[in-house]
């Protein structure tokens, strides 16, 4: 018996490369500059560093543990570093990522005491179903979120544990979800990979007017839609 045209395209289908393959450590290391998947079309003013290196890392497949090597090769993967200026080499930042200096420079948070930034990751459930998180939601003096007016939250809406607010490599591979139980942060599943800009315009300057007000900076480079 032969076997029908839609069995015959399923096999075909089902030997197709995937979209985005996983690259190994080899293939990764800085000298063979492979060709990575970003653009900045797809960051909104205000994206913390750990929500680019989630899109960063689900664009390419890439693995959290060689993200970490490639990022900060002295640094345990697994302990990771906080997203502070001063603890991230902004040169290799822009190497890995080829975003501009100032985009990346408020993606972190500046040498602040710690009674001025929160240890745990805090994320508004809105802005996390468009993809984002702001480096204005671990500010102490920020309450809710600058574009939804959410209480912003830091308590997993599954387990009710707090993910620390660090990038280190379980983080990166639970993006905008629980680094414990992989529950989403926002409403319903997230689909990290799309490119489409779902945060409605009036949002989007709603974040980019606080971030120029409490970072002063406006985050050029970054589209505001």
């Amino acid at each position: 018996m032969q076997p029908d045209a839609c069995s015959q395209q399923r096999s075909c289908e089902a030997l197709k490369a995937p979209r985005f393959p996983i690259l190994t450590w080899d293939e990764w290391q800085p000298g063979r500059s492979p060709r990575r998947v970003f653009k900045i079309d797809w960051l909104i003013p205000g994206e913390s560093l750990v929500s680019i290196l989630w899109k960063f890392a689900c664009a390419n497949a890439l693995p959290g543990e060689v993200l970490m090597r490639l990022m900060c090769p002295d640094v345990d993967p697994l302990a990771g570093v906080i997203p502070l200026r001063s603890t991230l080499n902004l040169t290799e930042l822009r190497r890995l990522l080829r975003l501009s200096e100032n985009v990346l420079r408020t993606s972190l948070l500046d040498n602040l005491p710690r009674d001025r930034y929160h240890a745990a990751f805090r994320y508004c459930r809105q802005c996390a179903a468009h993809g984002y998180h702001s480096v204005l939601h671990q500010l102490a003096e920020e309450d809710r979120c600058a574009a939804h007016r959410q209480e912003l939250r830091t308590r997993c809406p599954q387990c009710h544990r707090q993910s620390p607010f660090v990038i280190n490599s379980s983080v990166i591979e639970a993006p905008f979800r629980c680094v414990w139980c992989r529950a989403h942060f926002c409403y319903g599943r997230l689909v990290v990979r799309s490119t489409t800009q779902a945060m409605r315009r009036q949002d989007r300057h709603a974040i980019r007017d606080r971030v120029l007000l409490r970072l002063g900076t406006d985050a050029s480079g970054v589209s505001n839609g």
